[in-house]
């Protein structure tokens, strides 16, 4: 898009100068082109865009012929370079940037079905043919099964760039808010599992019958930053998945290799109030944590 914006002011300059032209001088229509890449010629120095062309023209260049119709097209191509390097990208990260929301009514985490609502985002977002990686989910949620937050990230590949969808879902409106921006680089993006795995897996898992085993408590959450990782922890209560069913694992088994979900509840440990009676400070601490791996390789 860049490139035609680029070729279309350079076109309507070209034509629109030829006729400025006052005196007569050979090859007039190559050096009117000539003036205006030179204003729009960039040089990038730390990712910043600078008409270096431009300032070389008001240092260097004094036309004797023609030279209206010469500083007009240095003038229209240092703006072309303000088009292209700065306004055009300002606007089009601001458009990508901006938030999308999806309007949608989340009920009990006991009956969520977690891979819907992963092929609903999907969907909204036209994403539905790509492969993509998850990153950061966290949930948490009541006793009663009432959600108060949840929030992930969904990063796609394309080409040399990364495409990063931080996802969070607005109670109070019922809906999710959805903003998208672009990378680079992305260190740990082969680590990362397959969202469609992640959700495939975290369906197997009974959230309610987990909650009530840990008792009642101020809330829960529910836990994983997808990235693989090497697990040997010994003397734990832990689970993978395999095959759609829930195993113990034992010690005898470790260390393992996979991705993590861990669940646990929140205990409160500190409290504070107004004069009135207003609660203006909590603290609390994790307990009761029960760990979940999939995709696991023995032995690594």
């Amino acid at each position: 898009m860049a490139a035609i914006i680029y070729n279309v002011i350079l076109l309507v300059s070209f034509i629109f100068l030829l006729r400025k032209k006052e005196d007569t001088e050979s090859y007039f229509p190559l050096k009117i082109i000539g003036y205006f890449l030179l204003g729009s010629f960039a040089f990038n120095l730390n990712q910043v865009s600078i008409p270096l062309g431009f300032i070389l023209y008001l240092l260097f260049f004094r036309p004797k012929l023609n030279a209206h119709a010469k500083r007009m097209a240095a003038v229209l191509g240092v703006f072309s370079f303000i088009i292209v390097h700065w306004i055009f990208p300002f606007g089009f990260n601001q458009w990508e940037g901006r938030s999308i929301f999806i309007k949608h009514e989340l009920g009990s985490v006991y009956t969520m079905d977690f891979q819907d609502e992963y092929e609903l985002i999907k969907q909204e977002l036209n994403l539905e043919n790509d492969f993509l990686r998850l990153g950061d989910f966290n949930m948490e949620y009541l006793e009663d099964g009432s959600i108060t937050e949840i929030r992930w990230q969904l990063v796609r590949q394309d080409d040399n760039e990364f495409s990063l969808y931080q996802i969070r879902y607005d109670s109070g409106r019922s809906r999710y808010q959805v903003t998208k921006s672009r990378t680079d680089t992305w260190l740990q993006y082969d680590r990362l599992t397959d969202a469609g795995r992640f959700f495939e897996n975290l369906a197997v898992l009974d959230i309610k019958e987990l909650t009530k085993t840990k008792g009642s408590f101020s809330f829960y959450s529910i836990q994983s930053s997808g990235e693989r990782v090497f697990y040997g922890e010994e003397d734990r209560t832990d689970f993978f998945v395999s095959n759609g069913e829930i195993q113990l694992l034992d010690d005898e088994q470790l260390p393992v290799g996979g991705y993590i979900v861990s669940i646990f509840a929140m205990k409160k440990t500190e409290e504070e109030k107004d004069d009135q009676g207003r609660i203006v400070h909590e603290s609390f601490e994790s307990t009761e944590s029960s760990s979940y791996l999939f995709d696991v390789e023995f032995g690594e």
